[in-house]
């Protein structure tokens, strides 16, 4: 019997937007980094989603927690090869 894999975007709808974006083939290694390389990122938007909600003190997620989240996590990333 097949285990079932917890993901948090179903490999079904991930390859019909590849297919979509002219991707018409996929081998399923690149399939599995494209998945990890998702799981990362979106565990880094919601520590720093965290984050932002923690410095409003509330406890609900609004949308402009989310804008601001998203561009502290762009500059944190444009300034972090920089070597002092």
């Amino acid at each position: 019997m097949k285990k079932k894999a917890n993901r948090l975007i179903k490999r079904k709808n991930l390859i019909l937007e590849i297919n979509k974006q002219g991707i018409k083939r996929i081998n399923t290694e690149a399939l599995d980094e494209i998945e990890k390389l998702l799981t990362i990122q979106i565990r880094e938007i919601i520590k720093n989603l965290k984050q932002e909600i923690i410095i409003n003190g509330r406890k609900t997620l609004k949308k402009e927690d989310i804008k601001n989240a998203l561009k502290k996590g762009v500059k944190e990333k444009e300034y972090s090869n920089w070597e002092i």
